[in-house]
């Protein structure tokens, strides 16, 4: 710590300088419960621009929205401090260009675990609608139990600000995408194409288009092919893959998932030893001897929470770790997802099974309410919230349903809660839309309207909510302040928002699209029932019901429509996944090409089938049969079934795990 740098920042201490870069420099900081966080401060000539504090609010919002486990995720920060600042998670171990630069080249199958971790990362930023726009080797740091991608989202404010500050550049030079460099439109293809990049540096020290001046390796990388010679033949034409120049010539992350681990679970390529072997029994904290917490503040003692949930089996919990009794990095990797940071692997060990799990369909564990959790379960980082028909949203922890706080509002819940920047939204019966404090349920606002409150959708510091008074309305998602409000002619509903524009259903029997920033109205599409359920956009259409019993597609663009099929259910809100629509419709789960609505393939429960979920090559649904079914998406072929006691509503799905409510009052977690 130099002179000049601040000892303090907001709640936490400062004792070390970890880099500084074209945004400003940053620290290693303490909390007041002794949890080591890196804080980035801001540079002052960024804060002096008029529109950059707005712009940095709305970017940590949407940062803090990505919980995926290979990812150093945000956890506090202070737009309005008189220097902006944002605190991430701490990752104990070198970045990628440390450890190439020190150990030389990644063998093989270390990159394809380090591709794999990657993959999976940049899935979780784009799925908070982030684009990386700087993923580079300096961007990439290496845990002992994987790797973590950080400073996702924070690229852009630098693009948007208009400085053109000596020695600044938006990216890196070797790593930015063709489209990048040229100035052009920016999706989530450009950071395939840095990650084809990343991984040619690991596997030859080197990136792709060799070393030069930041003239010529921009002109390399728009004109020029990369040299992929020396990187083994089985990466070569992947790492290839994603480096065309067209964006449209990439890969999805979908796509290069399977082809980077040959079928194998990211788990099993990151177990013991998936870094080079000169890594291993190194300190991998790095070059930098980290200092204590200069207080002698210990981490404080919170009481456990009621247990109210009921494992089945109740699980053992082992003894702290040891030298001698060592618990399996491969367990602990999904089940640490989101407590990496504040104790690292530390935190993990208290969540560590002594066993194995069992195989998919079984149960993990159920909690009770004395209410139906009538709508979706939402999953971020180490809780799942839930919502009751009793009044009240649950915090529950992933791996045991053990309660972590509750908060009873005055009337039914009958909508999914919505998180989000570490808040959680969620709509009431008692007419308002509230926002909660995600770990501690403290409510943070109210925002009051004149009836029942629908799901919210948030997204760009903005809270979007749709209610029986006939409007939707959008709310600051920090303040709780009104923006705008739309009318409809009757109760409007859950939207949807891609883009710039809001979807939203009402029963006055219309699909309104909606500028999201003005509350103006773009176009309507009119149907022969009430739009009640939650749309879907993918693809340039519009997915909705109605209750005439018809499932529209209509383009986002132009409300034209594109398709319909009738026979679907008003409450199975359609899900949407690598071209194919999920949509209930009576006892029949029905398979839907998206570009044309024909008819893929169906399955048929024994009751009726409430709003699917698909993941992976797996689509889960609930019947009124009171069972919730896994369906191979090829086929329509059922995998497995878990059987509740009562029927079951829609689902929602992580990496392990499909959670899900029913009429028993009980939310359920099933192994997948």
């Amino acid at each position: 710590m130099g002179p000049q740098d601040p000892a303090v920042v907001g709640p936490y201490r400062l004792v070390a300088q970890l880099g500084s870069g074209g945004m400003g420099r940053v620290y290693l900081g303490y909390s007041p419960s002794g949890r080591r966080v890196a804080i980035k401060v801001i540079r002052p000539d960024y804060v002096q621009e008029p529109a950059f504090r707005q712009r940095f609010a709305r970017e940590v919002i949407a940062s803090r929205a990505v919980s995926g486990f290979f990812t150093a995720g945000v956890v506090d920060a202070d737009p309005e401090g008189s220097l902006p600042w944002l605190a991430t998670a701490y990752i104990p171990g070198p970045s990628l260009q440390q450890a190439v630069q020190k150990s030389g080249p990644f063998p093989e199958q270390s990159v394809r675990a380090l591709g794999a971790a990657l993959a999976e990362a940049l899935t979780a930023i784009h799925g908070a609608g982030l684009v990386h726009r700087d993923l580079k080797p300096a961007n990439v740091l290496l845990a002992a139990d994987g790797p973590r991608v950080i400073d996702f989202g924070i690229s852009r404010l630098v693009e948007k600000s208009g400085l053109t500050l000596t020695g600044t550049t938006i990216g890196s030079p070797g790593y930015m995408s063709p489209e990048q460099i040229q100035g052009q439109r920016i999706e989530t293809s450009s950071d395939v194409f840095s990650l084809g990049s990343v991984l040619a540096f690991a596997a030859t020290g080197a990136g792709p288009f060799g070393e030069a001046s930041v003239p010529a390796l921009l002109f390399r990388v728009v004109h020029e092919a990369p040299q992929l010679d020396t990187i083994p033949p089985g990466l070569r034409e992947l790492i290839g893959w994603c480096l065309a120049k067209r964006p449209a010539d990439r890969p999805a992350l979908s796509e290069l998932m399977p082809a980077l681990t040959g079928g194998r679970s990211p788990v099993e390529l990151l177990g013991e030893g998936w870094l080079p072997n000169s890594w291993q029994g190194d300190d991998t904290s790095g070059t930098l001897a980290l200092p204590e917490m200069p207080t002698s503040t210990s981490a404080g003692h919170n009481p456990v929470p009621e247990q109210r949930g009921l494992p089945e089996p109740s699980p053992v919990r082992p003894p702290a770790p040891s030298p001698e009794r060592p618990v399996s990095r491969r367990r602990l990797l999904y089940a640490a997802a989101g407590a990496v940071g504040a104790g690292g692997l530390a935190a993990a060990w208290g969540i560590a099974r002594d066993r194995e799990p069992k195989g998919a369909g079984s149960l993990r564990w159920r909690f009770t309410t004395t209410g139906t959790v009538l709508s979706y379960p939402r999953v971020a980082g180490d809780l799942v919230y839930a919502a009751s028909n009793d009044g009240t949203l649950y915090a529950l922890a992933t791996d045991d349903g053990r309660r972590q706080w509750q908060h009873t509002t005055a009337a039914a819940i009958g909508s999914a809660p919505a998180v989000l920047g570490g808040s959680v939204y969620l709509g009431g019966d008692d007419r308002v839309l509230y926002a909660f404090d995600a770990r501690s349920g403290k409510v943070r606002w109210r925002f009051t309207t004149g009836g029942i409150v629908h799901t919210p959708v948030v997204t760009g510091g903005v809270a979007y909510v749709g209610s029986a008074d006939h409007r939707l309305y959008a709310v600051d998602a920090a303040s709780g302040e009104r923006r705008w409000a739309f009318t409809t002619d009757n109760d409007t509903h859950s939207p949807a928002m891609s883009g710039e524009t809001v979807y939203v259903g009402s029963s006055d029997t219309s699909l309104y699209a909606v500028n999201a920033y003005t509350g103006e109205k773009r176009w309507a599409f009119t149907t022969r029932g009430a739009v009640s359920g939650i749309p879907t956009v993918a693809g340039g259409l519009v997915y909705f019901g109605s209750t005439d019993g018809t499932l529209y597609a209509v383009d986002a663009g132009t409300g034209k429509g594109a398709w319909r099929f009738e026979g679907a259910s008003v409450g199975s809100n359609p899900a949407v996944a690598k071209g194919i629509v999920y949509v209930g419709g009576g006892r029949t789960l029905h398979a839907l090409h998206a570009s044309t609505g024909q008819p893929l393939w169906e399955f048929t429960a024994a009751g009726d089938v409430h709003a699917p979920a698909a993941a992976g090559a797996v689509v889960y649904v609930g019947s009124d049969d009171a069972k919730l079914y896994a369906v191979n998406v090829a086929a329509g072929e059922q995998l497995w079934a878990y059987s509740a006691s009562a029927p079951v509503h829609a689902p929602a799905v992580t990496q392990d795990a499909v959670y899900f409510g029913s009429d028993d009052n009980t939310l359920y977690s099933v192994r997948i």
